[in-house]
């Protein structure tokens, strides 16, 4: 471990650590004189909350995941609205302390039930594009997802809706863009999700490639049976030609650093020939020579206000659709969560692309 990321290390706990105890120090004033005992019992239960993450990693408790992804959202947001009822505090000259502090607390649980509405409530994005492509196909429909995380929070029951939703586009071909489950297929197997994806109705099947989370987990094997089991095909850094119609490349995430080139992958590939690639991580350069549609996923546009700042100024396309140098480019905002399940700003969705060939 080097110096440079132990002072690293230390800089981030000792701003997260200063953060905490504003947060703190601005609740426990809303007490009136708390007595000893009280101020004990508060600074010991919220000194665990805030360290829920690092024992998480510690502690393999399901309990304990859950509440440090809730944790993560009533820090963002517990942090914003502090600083927001301080500055309100200081306009009102100082007046209205506990109507405040109710206020910024009523909009924190408020704000938590929104979000949450909109991470279990996905939606279907329809789309439809024009190829100059030659094919057998004059048209294919592409139901595509990413980041569905399934896990502990985005469970089961998420997935099943899932099914239900790209089995009513009735597509010829489903794709799975990544992050497909949440660093471990633990809650995955658990819950025998495999029997839940079975379910899927395709013409041509059911495709994904891995995400930067499973690379995260480090149970890429582990991950790859699950797939195997839920009849899913991964593409590693590997193209196919599907019923003599159109070529699908899934590319190894860009955690790999030695994963292939996008050249290395489309060998045999005329430039007149239909071409779908799926690449978790939205390209930056948005130079993929010959690539007809381009999927992706990753950014969940944010999921948390005001992360799609963050990933607007990251990608020159975070979320939504572009056509540029002759290849469309998707990117959804994804279908499950990281962390909270929660979307602010946000809304889980699905895409269902309807893409014509021979225009």
């Amino acid at each position: 471990m080097s110096i440079k990321f132990i002072l690293i290390f230390i800089v981030i706990l000792s701003i997260y650590g200063a953060a905490n105890y504003y947060i703190a120090r601005n609740l426990l004033a809303l007490l009136n004189k708390p007595k000893r005992v009280t101020k004990l019992i508060f600074w010991v239960m919220y000194i665990l909350l805030a360290l829920s993450p690092v024992l998480t990693r510690l502690i393999e408790l399901d309990f304990l995941k859950i509440v440090s992804d809730y944790w993560f959202y009533i820090f963002m947001y517990g942090l914003m609205l502090t600083i927001i009822s301080q500055i309100v505090y200081v306009i009102l000259r100082k007046k209205y302390k506990q109507w405040i502090g109710i206020s910024a607390i009523a909009a924190l649980i408020l704000l938590g039930f929104v979000g949450h509405h909109y991470a279990y409530t996905p939606v279907v994005k329809s789309f439809e594009m024009n190829r100059p492509e030659v094919s057998k196909l004059d048209h294919l429909k592409i139901v595509v997802a990413s980041d569905t995380h399934l896990g502990l929070l985005s469970n089961k029951k998420h997935l099943e809706k899932f099914v239900a939703l790209a089995n009513k586009e009735k597509p010829d071909l489903v794709i799975l863009a990544g992050d497909v489950v949440d660093d471990s297929p633990k809650w995955f197997n658990e819950q025998k999700m495999n029997e839940t994806m079975k379910k899927l109705k395709t013409t041509y099947g059911v495709y994904a490639v891995l995400g930067n989370h499973e690379y995260i987990g480090k149970e890429i094997e582990e991950t790859k049976e699950a797939m195997k089991k839920s009849n899913i095909t991964l593409l590693q850094d590997e193209t196919i030609k599907i019923k003599e119609d159109f070529f699908l490349t899934g590319r190894d995430d860009a955690t790999n650093q030695s994963r292939k080139s996008l050249a290395q992958l489309r060998e045999n590939i005329a430039k007149s020939d239909a071409w779908i690639v799926i690449d978790h991580q939205p390209n930056k350069e948005m130079a993929d020579e010959g690539v007809s549609l381009m999927m992706s996923g990753h950014t969940h546009k944010g999921q948390l206000w005001p992360g799609n700042l963050m990933t607007r100024n990251i990608y020159p396309l975070d979320y939504g659709h572009t056509k540029k140098n002759n290849t469309d480019y998707v990117v959804t905002s994804g279908y499950g969560f990281w962390g909270p399940p929660m979307r602010i700003g946000t809304q889980s969705e699905l895409w269902s692309i309807d893409v014509n060939f021979n225009r």
